[in-house]
């Protein structure tokens, strides 16, 4: 190190990080240590002492509140901004117990060879995902036979499935016009490129209508791989939206087993998927 120059401290870091993201870091963690934990540990699955991998982590909130819990994490983020982010914001208590991978899921260097992660997590990740059956393999090959996998999501055909709340304009607050047929949708974007004060953020709305997710594609998916649905939870109102918008939670699980209706009506879809039976 050069005589004289200065180290920025992990406080002086965190500092540095804009206010909209340390406030979208505590959303996360509030997540992880309101919702996914109990939910978790509400099913069964240890916490204390399991390697958990969290594939998509963003700035890694909820990686604290499962560190919190007692476990070992892996975050793996395909930005470095957000990993540096999280890992600026990384509480004296989770370090050493809290690590942060840059790179595309299927080239990341996991180091699995001398044990599989007890518990991986897709938060609200999976609907995002161009090569779905891709991934979907790729995680069948990641998992031991203890592994349980947790992936959430909000169905393509729900109220808010297009992530349209991400925009800022009217239009954020319409349901459902994501899902418009062709001509309908042309006359949306062209609205939202001309007026929205977020239009770049079209291109994940686009995204997401090309690699549509339903819940009956997803149970279909799982079964192809030889994979089984150990835990379902649904909502109509799912616990983002009490998080962000101060929405109560609403649970749903028998309209969740109601094929069609369940499509349009729930809004996120939380699954605890194991290997099948060999």
């Amino acid at each position: 190190m050069l005589r004289g120059a200065s180290v920025e401290s992990p406080a002086q870091a965190a500092q540095t990080v804009p206010e909209q993201k340390r406030n979208y870091w505590h959303y996360q963690y509030r997540l992880g240590k309101d919702y996914l934990v109990p939910l978790l540990r509400n099913w069964g699955v240890e916490l204390q002492g399991a390697w958990v991998l969290d594939i998509g982590c963003a700035e890694g909130g909820v990686l604290v509140a499962f560190c919190e819990a007692g476990a070992r994490c892996t975050g793996l983020e395909i930005s470095p901004e957000r990993a540096k982010i999280g890992r600026s914001l990384l509480p004296e208590t989770c370090k050493g117990e809290v690590s942060f991978v840059v790179g595309d899921f299927h080239h990341a260097p996991l180091m699995l060879s001398q044990r599989t992660p007890d518990l991986i997590l897709l938060r609200d990740v999976f609907e995002h995902l161009e090569d779905k059956l891709r991934v979907m393999a790729d995680l069948r090959r990641l998992m031991g036979r203890q592994t349980r996998l947790l992936i959430t999501f909000p169905p393509f055909f729900s109220p808010f499935g297009g992530h349209q709340q991400m925009l800022r304009g009217p239009l954020r607050k319409v349901p459902y016009f994501h899902a418009l047929p062709g001509p309908l949708w042309r006359l949306a974007r062209a609205y939202i490129r001309r007026y929205d004060a977020n239009p770049g953020f079209l291109a994940e709305m686009e995204k997401l209508r090309n690699h549509r997710i339903s819940i009956g594609a997803f149970e279909k998916m799982l079964r192809f791989y030889g994979l089984r649905v150990e835990r379902a939870q649904f909502y109509l109102m799912r616990p983002s939206h009490k998080l962000r918008y101060g929405w109560p939670v609403i649970s749903a699980n028998r309209l969740g087993r109601v094929p069609w209706l369940r499509e349009f009506l729930i809004s996120g879809a939380f699954f605890l998927i194991a290997r099948g039976e060999e």
